[in-house]
């Protein structure tokens, strides 16, 4: 029994010193961290046509997305830059109405299309320290974002499900990223906000065997794009 008791002691006292080290403040010149979180995606749509034709019936929704980033901060007083190294999917959906004519074919109405991104992310933050009270911290930070996206797919559903995928107009991006950090101790929550510096434009086509035609699809967007990261600094 006292055994049991010396262990628990010891368990005990484990456990309050691990919390001790992460509730103590972590400021070095040159930090490290990494963290895991969540994004929703809902891009501002700047063309969505067919065949030339504007599809106006349209709804976008979000889907959940997820990130993983690694991030060195280099501290200068309040000031610092943090350049990070980060991993994105982001998953959207838009529902449409296809107009019933595109020059004189007829083309039925109703579809879907569903988006899924995989890119790698290095964007290069500057910040400033509003509150850092050990073991507490507030902080805002912005600055640009380089995108590449190593993977993009894309599926149809409805009626327009014969849609097949042409090709993105280019798959690098830049980005404006504004973010809020919440620091306790080595912990710390990100919130962050960007949009994209330039359109996207994907191409799709469907092949109208009957009448020997092939209708395109033109899908052009802006990033816009929520976020939210749990991290630890080592």
């Amino acid at each position: 029994m006292k055994g049991w008791i010396v262990i628990g002691c010891l368990w005990l006292t484990g456990m309050s010193a691990s919390a001790q080290g992460i509730m103590q403040a972590h400021e070095q010149p040159f930090d490290i961290s990494a963290r895991v979180g969540f994004n929703s995606a809902f891009p501002i749509i700047h063309t969505f046509t067919l065949d030339g034709v504007d599809i106006p019936h349209r709804r976008v929704h979000y889907r959940v997305g997820y990130l993983a980033a690694i991030t060195v901060s280099i501290n200068f007083n309040r000031f610092f830059i943090q350049p990070s190294a980060s991993w994105y999917r982001t998953h959207t959906e838009v529902h449409f109405s296809l107009p019933e004519t595109t020059g004189s074919e007829a083309i039925l109405p109703g579809g879907s299309l569903e988006e899924e991104i995989n890119s790698l992310e290095v964007p290069v933050l500057i910040g400033y320290h509003l509150v850092r009270e050990s073991p507490y911290g507030l902080n805002v930070k912005f600055g640009p974002k380089g995108i590449y996206q190593y993977r993009s797919d894309y599926q149809f559903e409805g009626v327009a499900s014969g849609f097949h995928f042409e090709g993105n107009n280019i798959p690098y991006g830049l980005n404006f990223v504004a973010a809020v950090g919440v620091t306790i101790g080595r912990l710390f929550l990100d919130f962050s906000y960007e949009f994209g510096l330039h359109n996207i434009r994907s191409t799709f086509a469907l092949d109208d065997a009957a009448s020997s035609t092939t209708h395109i699809l033109l899908y052009e967007r802006r990033t816009n794009l929520l976020s939210f990261s749990l991290g630890f600094n080592f």
